[in-house]
């Protein structure tokens, strides 16, 4: 049945299917997720045994895929392709701990990563860092999360340049002469 639009502008954007995947997923906090796990679990089974029912499996397959996509644009869930086939998660908890008092902040007002330097192999290790703010103490930082980057190393048998001071001439050292050394040469 069609709805106006001010019913339609009324509506809720938390709904009843958006409650169940997140608690679903919160209970199994260490274990991701396919798509069709995830249906399983909630009881919302696909039957795909003649050709009109898989029709109509395939559009209910569809529009539960892209409402989870949904909640992982809102940050509600996680989702990562592992070995060809799409996983979901609970989203991880940026919950922040005063080191004074211990008292839990749940959001962070402000997040940036921040890259170190590469190591002998040539890897990187990428901090995400959250800004918290404590009622009693202010504001306190805190890693959110850390990845291991890989960068590519120069090779060994191209030595770094070093910079080098004083003007250049095609790539040779113009070497200067002293004041006396010059006047010499002008006197002579």
């Amino acid at each position: 049945m069609p709805i106006s639009v001010k019913e339609f502008n009324n509506g809720k954007l938390h709904s009843k299917l958006e409650g169940e995947i997140t608690s679903f997923l919160e209970e199994r906090k260490d274990r991701g997720f396919t798509t069709q796990e995830v249906m399983e679990g909630l009881h919302y089974h696909a039957d795909f045994t003649t050709p009109e029912i898989s029709r109509i499996s395939s559009f209910v397959i569809a529009d539960f895929t892209t409402f989870l996509h949904q909640l992982v644009e809102r940050g509600k869930i996680r989702m990562k392709i592992v070995r060809g086939r799409t996983y979901v998660m609970a989203a991880a908890e940026a919950i922040g701990k005063c080191p004074r008092c211990g008292l839990k902040a749940e959001k962070p007002k402000k997040t940036w990563k921040m890259a170190g330097r590469p190591s002998k192999t040539g890897e990187r290790l990428e901090l995400t860092i959250g800004l918290f703010e404590c009622p009693k103490h202010g504001s306190f930082r805190k890693v959110l999360s850390k990845n291991k980057i890989r960068t590519q190393r120069r090779s060994k048998d191209k030595p770094r340049r070093k910079n080098r001071k004083g003007p250049s001439k095609k790539g040779r050292r113009v070497v200067r002469k002293s004041k006396k050394e010059s006047a010499a040469w002008l006197v002579a």
